[in-house]
């Protein structure tokens, strides 16, 4: 595990994985990530609440309450896998928002040896919403060792997005270690921005 970058790309895959078998990427195998919200009864004043899970972390279920798309002030938590299986039984609790549920599937390239680069396609229901990319550079854990390093290898591969950095690499200032938490905060991002999409 290392520190990544998710962002959504303008490009189709194929042309991102492209260009990433033109630089050395090899292709290591698939990947997924779901973002399920589940929404409290109308009569609740608490947000939704959103589950997620990654096949990088099989094991593991993502649980963000997303309060003003606020990374520092959402509560969060990673629990075992079939947590969202509780929330369904809690009367009066969390309801799946199905339609809302978002997937992303893709090929995973590792290029290099230390940079795992995962391109997907993002679909809610039958209809696509974009391309995600999502770049983790494995040898640190820590975000200010290796930020600089990360923009100048995504202006190198893919000639822009550098400019949009994920918000914990903007608040993170000091030696704070890098968890799978912060990659699934960049993807719930990603998905609110998607859900708008028409």
């Amino acid at each position: 595990m290392g520190v990544t970058w998710v962002f959504e790309a303008e490009q189709t895959a194929k042309s991102i994985e492209r260009i990433l078998e033109t630089i050395g990427g090899e292709l290591r195998g698939t990947y997924q990530v779901d973002v399920i919200p589940y929404n409290p009864p109308p009569q609740c004043e608490y947000p939704a609440n959103i589950v997620m899970h990654h096949s990088k972390n099989p094991q593991s279920t993502f649980s963000i309450c997303p309060k003003d798309m606020n990374f520092k002030k959402s509560p969060k938590a990673v629990c075992d896998r079939g947590f969202d299986l509780i929330l369904g039984k809690l009367s009066g609790g969390f309801v799946m928002d199905t339609a809302g549920k978002i997937e992303i599937n893709g090929n995973e390239y590792n290029v290099h040896t230390d940079w795992t680069v995962r391109v997907g396609t993002a679909t809610q229901g039958t209809a696509v919403k974009g391309v995600i990319v999502e770049v983790e550079y494995d040898p640190s854990v820590i975000v200010v060792q290796c930020r600089e390093m990360m923009v100048e290898f995504i202006k190198h591969v893919f000639d822009k997005y550098h400019d949009n950095l994920p918000e914990i690499f903007v608040i993170t200032d000091k030696l704070e270690k890098y968890t799978p938490l912060d990659t699934m905060w960049q993807y719930l991002v990603m998905c609110a921005k998607l859900r708008k999409k028409t």
